[in-house]
């Protein structure tokens, strides 16, 4: 009852093999299914793949203003989501030992240092847990962090970061 399109990898429901007995819930690894109390039926995103299929971005990425989620083909090289998941080596699909193969990867949080010390690494002194982190992304996430406070170091010394264009957008040559 629950598939992934061929042609983006969108996963949805199939609403005449899910009938409303809530097993599409439970079979969801990442919770994301939900049961609708009013239409009966197990329900959730459909990625808005009609306006995909029109050559339009999805709702959330195209009225999100922090640029918090990008919509691209993980093949072309020009998208922000090639380079943020396959250059940079950035954004990392959740539960990765469950196998599932997401089409939706996360930068995950590289907030400053919990005390507010610019000398420590956030990994020294992380806001959010580590272990709670490897539990969401995998063991990867360490070296992802450890990357991110290296391209923060590069900005911070005035070089250039694209990963930091892509995420936090200040120059709009960057896409």
């Amino acid at each position: 009852a629950i598939y992934k399109r061929d042609e983006d990898g969108i996963v949805l429901i199939d609403q005449e093999r899910c009938r409303g007995y809530r097993y599409c819930v439970q079979a969801c690894p990442y919770k994301k299914i939900y049961f609708n109390e009013v239409t009966g039926m197990s329900e959730k995103c459909i990625f808005c793949y009609p306006r995909l299929e029109q050559g339009r971005v999805n709702a959330c990425a195209a009225q999100c203003p922090g640029r918090i989620r990008f919509v691209g083909i993980l093949d072309d090289p020009e998208s922000p989501v090639h380079k943020l998941v396959l250059k940079h080596k950035v954004a990392l699909g959740l539960f990765p030992e469950k196998g599932t193969s997401p089409n939706v990867y996360y930068v995950p949080p590289f907030n400053p240092p919990k005390n507010g010390r610019a000398d420590q690494s956030i990994l020294d002194d992380p806001r959010l847990p580590i272990d709670y982190l490897k539990y969401l992304f995998g063991p990867d996430v360490v070296t992802v962090i450890e990357r991110l406070e290296g391209e923060l170091a590069r900005a911070q010394r005035g070089e250039t970061s694209e990963v930091l264009q892509l995420l936090i957008g200040r120059d709009d040559r960057v896409r």
